[in-house]
Parts: C-alpha cells; sequence; structure tokens
C-alpha cells in the first residue's frame, strides 16, 4: 500500500480552505492511557497544523484501521494488549504487509521486560521505545516534534520521487508529439500538473499557454486557450500581438526568465542561434518551490517546440524543392506544375482510401510528384512532338521511366526512394504490358500501381501537344475501363466509389 498516491496531492491541492490535520493513532487496551494522551495534547500543533488522536484498544482494531484509506502520521503503540507480543506483531505487519515506511512508529509499553528494548529496535523498524512511565506531557511533545518532522521529511522526499517521475511522464508525452496543434493543447494539459506537484494547499490553473520562436528572419508562434489552438507565422515583431511583442523582446533583452503581470515567462536561447519563450498565464502565483519543475518541464517543452519548426521547415523545403523538381520538368514539356502537385495530392487520397499509414501517405504525396524526373533525358524534340511518335522516338520517350530511376535510387531517404520506385513503375501495367520490365500484379510496387491511376487521369484531364482534355466523367470512363488490365482493380474500385473527391481535388487546382 503506497499512502502517497498522486491523486492524493492532486486533491490537497484542490482543496485551499482546509487545513489537513496530523493523524495519529494511540494503540493501547488502557483507557487511562488514551485520556492522559488527549489530556497531554489537546492544544498541541506542529507547523500550525493540529493533530487529530483516534485511539483503538487492540492490534486487531489497529490492523483494520490501517487497512482503511486513513493515513496516519504517528502510531503510538503499546506492546502487550490482547498477547504479549501483540504490539510487536503489529508493528511488522505496518512495514512488511502493508509496505508503509511513512508512518512513524513509538512504542509505550508498562512491562519493559517483555520486550527488551535493545532486542526490538535491533528487530524491528520502530522509530522509539518508552516505557510508560516516562511519557509526561513533555515527553510527549518531543515524541510528537521528533516523529511528526521525520514524517513530513518522509513525506516530502516521497513527494519529490512522485513529481520527478511524473515530471518525466510529462516530458516523454511532450516530446513524442510531431503535430503543432496537438503539441499546444498537451502542453496547457501537462502544465496544470506540472504546476500543482509542489502546491500543497492551493490549485493552480493555466488558462493560457503561448510559445515564440524566431526562426529564420519569421516569428512562429502557438497558442493555446479556452477557446482552442492556433498556429501563426509572420515576418517581424510587428506582426504578433503586443503584449506577446513585449514579453518576446524584454527575454531577448534580459535573456532571463521572468513573472509580468499575471504571466510566467520562460526564455531559451539554442545553439543553433533560436530565441524562443513558452509563457504561460497563472491566476495563482507559482511558488519558488514549484519554479525549479517548472523551469525543467518548460525547458524540454521549449527543445520540443523548437524541433518541431526546424523539422515542419524542413520538410516544407523538401515540399517545395520536390515539387519545383517536378513542376522544372513538366514546364519542359509545355506543362503546368499544377499537374505534378494533383498527381501527389491524388496519390496521397489513394493511398488514404487504400488504409496505407499516415507516413507512407505523406510520402507519397511527394514523392509521386517527381514520377516524369526521368524525362530531363528525353530531347525536346520529342517530349513536345505535336503528333504521334514514331517507333523509334517512343523507344526513346519509354526510356523517361529508367532514366528517372537512375537519378533517384540509391539516396537513402524515404521519400526519394519512394520517388525512384515510382519513376521505375508507373507505366508498368496490372496485366505485364507495361513498360520497362513488363512487370505484372503484386510485382508492381503498390506506390507505381497508385500513381499510374493519378498520373493517367490528370493527363486525360489536360490539355497536351498532342491531344484536347478530355472531360472528367471520360477520364473516369477511361480509368474504370482500365481495371484488371492497365490498372489495380482494388484501386480502380476505391477511385470510383470516391470519384468526387478526386474531381474536386482537379477543381482546386485548375491548369
Amino acid at each position: 500500500m503506497d499512502w502517497l498516491q498522486d491523486d492524493e496531492v492532486v486533491k490537497q491541492a484542490v482543496d485551499s480552505k482546509h487545513v489537513e490535520p496530523w493523524k495519529i493513532l494511540v494503540v493501547d487496551d488502557d483507557e487511562s492511557v488514551h485520556q492522559v494522551t488527549q489530556l497531554a495534547m489537546k492544544r498541541f500543533e506542529f507547523e500550525q497544523r493540529p493533530i487529530e488522536l483516534h485511539s483503538v484498544y487492540s492490534a486487531a482494531q489497529a490492523k483494520e484501521k490501517l487497512q482503511s484509506s486513513e493515513r496516519y502520521a504517528l502510531i503510538l503503540l503499546d506492546v502487550v494488549m490482547e498477547t504479549e507480543h501483540a504490539g510487536l506483531d503489529f508493528a511488522r505487519f505496518v512495514r512488511q504487509d502493508l509496505q508503509n515506511v511513512y508512518s512513524r512508529i513509538i512504542l509505550r509499553t508498562g512491562q519493559p521486560g517483555v520486550a527488551p528494548e535493545r532486542s526490538v529496535i535491533r528487530d524491528y523498524d520502530i522509530d522509539g521505545y518508552k516505557a510508560k512511565s516516562q511519557l509526561q506531557s513533555q515527553d510527549l511533545e518531543l515524541i510528537f516534534y521528533t516523529s511528526l518532522r521525520a514524517y513530513r521529511d518522509i513525506c516530502m522526499l516521497q513527494n519529490h520521487r512522485h513529481n520527478l517521475k511524473r515530471l518525466i511522464i510529462a516530458i516523454s508525452t511532450i516530446t513524442q508529439i510531431g503535430d503543432l496543434v496537438e503539441f499546444t493543447s498537451v502542453v496547457m494539459e501537462e502544465l496544470k500538473l506540472v504546476l500543482n506537484m509542489s502546491s500543497a494547499n492551493l490549485y493552480i490553473d493555466a488558462p493560457k499557454v503561448f510559445g515564440i520562436c524566431q526562426l529564420d528572419e519569421k516569428l512562429q508562434m502557438i497558442e493555446g486557450e479556452l477557446s482552442g489552438i492556433h498556429l501563426f507565422t509572420g515576418n517581424g515583431i510587428d506582426s504578433i500581438p503586443q503584449k506577446h511583442q513585449e514579453y518576446f523582446l524584454r527575454a531577448k533583452q534580459t535573456k532571463q526568465n521572468f513573472i509580468a503581470e499575471d504571466h510566467y515567462v520562460y526564455f531559451h536561447h539554442s545553439q543553433k542561434g533560436l530565441d524562443s519563450i513558452l509563457a504561460f498565464q497563472s491566476l495563482q502565483p507559482v511558488k519558488k518551490e514549484a519554479q525549479q519543475l517548472v523551469d525543467l518541464f518548460l525547458g524540454n517543452v521549449v527543445l520540443t517546440f523548437e524541433s518541431l519548426l526546424l523539422a515542419n521547415s524542413i520538410e516544407e523545403t523538401q515540399q517545395l524543392a520536390i515539387s519545383l523538381m517536378g513542376g522544372a520538368m513538366e514546364s519542359r514539356s509545355k506543362e503546368t506544375g499544377s499537374h505534378v502537385i494533383r498527381v501527389g495530392l491524388y496519390a496521397k487520397l489513394l493511398a488514404q482510401l487504400n488504409n496505407q499509414n499516415q507516413s507512407y501517405c505523406d510520402k507519397i504525396s511527394l514523392a509521386a510528384q517527381l514520377h516524369d524526373v526521368g524525362k530531363v533525358g528525353v530531347p525536346d524534340l520529342i517530349l513536345n512532338k505535336p503528333a504521334k511518335l514514331d517507333a523509334d522516338e517512343w523507344e526513346i520517350m519509354k526510356q523517361h521511366t529508367t532514366k528517372g530511376w537512375e537519378i533517384l535510387k540509391g539516396t537513402g531517404n524515404p521519400v526519394i526512394d519512394m520517388a525512384a520506385n515510382i519513376a521505375i513503375d508507373h507505366h508498368e501495367r496490372w496485366d505485364g504490358a507495361g513498360y520497362p520490365h513488363a512487370k505484372k500484379q503484386q510485382e508492381i510496387s503498390l506506390e507505381g500501381r497508385i500513381t499510374a491511376i493519378a498520373d493517367v487521369f490528370d493527363a486525360l484531364c489536360c490539355r497536351r501537344c498532342y491531344k484536347e482534355p478530355w472531360s472528367m466523367d471520360e477520364a473516369k470512363a477511361e480509368i474504370i475501363k482500365g481495371a484488371g488490365n492497365h490498372f489495380d482493380p482494388t484501386l480502380v474500385e476505391l477511385f470510383e466509389l470516391n470519384f468526387n473527391a478526386f474531381k474536386q481535388i482537379y477543381l482546386d487546382r485548375p491548369e
């Protein structure tokens, strides 16, 4: 039985008006002992908290008391009750069976010879041994002071252990999140727990949290409050609210954490040259003993915030580079960059409909945009010929699949590696009549099968130098016609059932 569960700490923190008394259990079969103890200690207080005496008259009754939810700081325990060693057996029960190492146990006996002090101290985990003849008012006060002080310190250490464990869990929860909206929401929840770890009689709320990071001359801001989560990117300090500006500029100038009005502001300057703050509104003051835990938590939160922003920036750069590269290839054949972007979006949607995981869907949305990168090796006269290609020209055109594979293969980057598969496979056919390797069915990579549908559908809908655009219904019919020969029939069925979503992608990004 762990007498310091986390929910008890929070429960005490919420109840700010009630002063919890120190609970003392008196275990003795002599009624006069209870009366004397009550009389001698009725006005005793420790750290401005009164005591509350609970009386039982046997070890059996004491066991029932301790197996309830009551928590006792001190147990005054008689040795001889229903048996000569009832008190000693009860002490062993407390320590070994209940695993209660917090309550202080003081043995009191009128028959010291029955349980010699030396052997009892040696063999039992108790905190004092007194003869009843010694227990005058002054003696009891001394016992209460030393025992309650020891109990307080043990509980404090245990609280620190629980707090550290919860802090580690909170930090671990935060650092595993890859989405800024979810990140902000979880920070708000975990921050409330951290704020109240060191608060024994005050519940601290944090109704508003915001973070600002200066990244690549831009200010990235997250904000969480009761109304929702907000993300913002702006150029220059004037692009964020006035109060946020003041806190950010003050933090950059002083390079220190500070309390301003009802906000606690944490500042961080990273080795990568990023300046960041994480601030929260607190309607009650944060106690000094809580600030160390709060700073440790916020320090890890800021690092995660910066890492997310850097990762997003890298991802955006990668997306832009891939879109530009794919668009550059299409521009050589007098087509627009919208084609490659739409192909990526069709491919992502089809992958989602096929129940692929989020990582796969995100990768194919980029990788599919590079399906025709091998056209860089196809001469312009062939690429832009406004008529049907002859046999020799067609053989050269087909080489764009293998050229794309050669350009993209072996990078070790998961997106580019997927793009290499798409480049080599997107003109293969389900029936084995495609090129360059006449693969069929499952021999063709899934990303190749998906992109084949995405590419053909969009190409049919677009004007080309050798053809006029088809209507979307005509293009849809052509894809359905190709099920089981040109295309994977399962994917075609998903395309047909969800055609309106594919149609909307085209309408949202026209030529």
